[in-house]
């Protein structure tokens, strides 16, 4: 073996946070509510 073998594997790894992660979730929230008030009322 060669002495250059010895070397450690380095992985590096991206984090992918989708969405913004805690960032701008409000418009998540008003289309859950606007869909829960059309399925409720299509119910009625």
């Amino acid at each position: 073996m060669s002495t250059g073998s010895n070397r450690p594997i380095i992985i590096k790894r991206k984090k992918v946070i989708a969405g913004g992660g805690h960032h701008g979730g409000a418009w998540k929230v008003a289309i859950c509510v606007v869909l829960f008030a059309t399925a409720f009322a299509a119910l009625w």
